[in-house]
């Protein structure tokens, strides 16, 4: 599979509230984290992965990390976006840690349906749209920050004011999310 020219970031600040512990740092696939599982895997297709974080001390491992805009006092999936792209000036791939059966190829479908004038490309199946499994451009800052100085902090906010395509996927299974202990579990058994 061609390589993706944009950088992928992995977001891994959540509060991790359902799970219990902070999914981020649970092992998963033989590494020490789900984060060193995920940079791992994904590695071979992008030319730069970062790391995205509320803070970046949890991690005892070498990344390149992108710690929240301190302006911010909530923290949020919208706030660690806004972060990425202000600090990366560039249309960026983001991927949830907690997501780790998505595939490069599904980035690669994202890419290709990416067009000079689009804002976002999201990753859609037909259960769920996927706002952390989607490509984001510098364009949609703007907005962004607009969303959060009314306190606004949901992500879907800011697709009805900006060019936001949804591409559908035929199935939910790549985008099996790890919320709760029991969801942690499934996914270390289908490895």
């Amino acid at each position: 599979m061609p390589l993706i020219p944009l950088p992928l970031v992995i977001i891994a600040g959540g509060k991790s509230s359902r799970m219990g512990s902070d999914k981020a740092l649970l092992p998963f696939g033989g590494f020490k984290t789900l984060t060193e599982f995920q940079l791992h895997r994904l590695k071979p297709y992008f030319p730069r992965l970062h790391v995205s974080a509320k803070n970046s001390e949890k991690f005892a491992f070498e990344a390149s990390f992108i710690d929240d805009n301190p302006n911010f006092t909530d923290h949020s999936p919208l706030v660690a976006l806004l972060s990425i792209l202000e600090q990366l000036q560039t249309p960026v791939c983001v991927l949830s840690v907690d997501t780790p059966f998505v595939t490069p190829e599904i980035f690669e479908t994202l890419y290709e349906n990416f067009e000079e004038g689009d804002d976002a490309i999201v990753a859609a199946s037909p259960c769920a749209s996927h706002q952390l499994c989607a490509i984001y451009a510098p364009s949609i800052a703007k907005t962004m920050r607009a969303q959060l100085a009314k306190n606004e902090h949901k992500i879907r906010s800011v697709f009805s004011q900006s060019r936001t395509k949804f591409i559908t996927f035929e199935s939910d299974e790549p985008f099996f999310n790890l919320n709760h202990p029991d969801e942690y579990q499934k996914a270390q058994e289908l490895l």
